[in-house]
C-alpha cells in the first residue's frame, strides 16, 4: 500500500534573486492531509506509566487498509506509548465508522478498544490502559489537570540539513516538566503549527513532544510569557 504524501506548498519569498533563481525560494510542508485522526496513548492501567516499549499495536478490524500513521504510512507502531492514526483522505465517515486496535505487550493481557470516527469529530484521544497478568487492582485515576493564563505556542517544522524548508505540523503535542520521570500527557492539538493552552504555569521550564511518523521529537522552552515561536526537527516529514 502507497503511503500517502503531505502537501508541499511553494512561497517565493523574494523576486530578486537573478544569479540564482532557486535562491530564497522556500518549500513549505502542509502535514494537513488526513483530516480525521485519533491520537492513541497507551499507559500501564495501574501505575499510569507509559506503556513498555516492547508494546504493539494493530488494527485488526476489516477497514485496516483504509486506516494510516498521521503521517501517511501504513507502518503504525507506539513510540513511547503514542501513535495517531486516521481515515485515508479520500474516506469520510458520513456514516460512523467503527476502527479496533489491539495493543499487545509482554506480560501484559491484550486489549482491544473500538475508535469511532464520524464528521462531527475530526480530532480525539484515545486512552487504553493495559494491565500485567494477574494484575486485578483497579484502574489508576488521573485526576484534572490544574489550568493558568492561556499560553499561544507556534511550531515551526525543520529539516535537518535543508534550510530552504519549512514544516507546518497539524498533530497532537504533549508535554511534561522538564525533568520529570513522569510520562508526556497530552496537551492539545496544533493546527498548522498554532496551539493555544491554558495548562503551563509561568517560571515552569517544560518539554513538548510530538510522535510523527514513527519517531519521536522534542523540544524545551521555559515559560515566561505568553506567546512563544518554537523550532523543532522533523525527520519524517522530510521525505518527498
Amino acid at each position: 500500500m502507497r503511503a500517502i504524501k503531505a502537501g508541499v506548498i511553494v512561497l517565493i519569498l523574494s523576486f530578486l534573486a537573478c544569479n540564482n533563481p532557486t535562491e530564497n525560494i522556500k518549500l513549505v510542508i502542509d502535514t494537513d492531509i488526513i483530516k480525521y485522526t485519533a491520537m492513541i496513548q497507551v499507559t500501564d492501567a495501574q501505575t499510569g506509566s507509559q506503556a513498555p516499549g516492547n508494546a504493539s499495536i494493530a488494527v485488526v478490524s476489516s477497514n485496516a487498509a483504509d486506516v494510516y500513521e498521521i503521517s501517511g504510512k501504513k507502518d503504525i507502531k507506539l513510540v513511547q506509548g503514542m501513535v495517531t492514526i486516521g481515515l485515508h483522505p479520500n474516506t469520510v465517515p458520513t456514516t460512523p465508522i467503527t476502527v479496533t486496535v489491539e495493543v499487545a505487550a509482554p506480560g501484559y493481557v491484550t486489549q482491544r478498544k473500538n475508535i469511532i470516527f464520524n464528521t462531527e469529530v475530526k480530532q480525539q484521544i484515545v486512552a487504553i490502559g493495559i494491565s500485567k497478568i494477574g494484575n486485578t487492582a483497579p484502574p489508576i485515576v488521573t485526576p484534572p489537570p490544574l489550568t493558568y493564563q492561556e499560553v499561544s505556542l507556534n511550531f515551526t517544522g525543520r529539516c535537518p540539513n535543508r534550510a530552504d524548508v519549512e514544516i507546518r505540523p497539524s498533530v497532537y503535542v504533549s508535554f511534561r516538566k522538564n525533568g520529570s520521570t513522569e510520562g508526556f500527557k497530552y496537551l492539545g492539538y496544533m493546527d498548522k503549527g498554532n496551539i493555544s493552552t491554558n495548562l503551563l504555569a509561568l517560571g515552569e521550564t517544560y518539554n513538548f513532544q510530538i510522535v510523527y511518523g514513527g519517531e519521536s521529537y522534542t523540544v524545551t522552552q521555559k515559560i515566561e510569557q505568553t506567546s512563544y515561536n518554537l523550532s523543532i526537527d522533523m525527520t519524517a516529514a522530510c521525505n518527498f
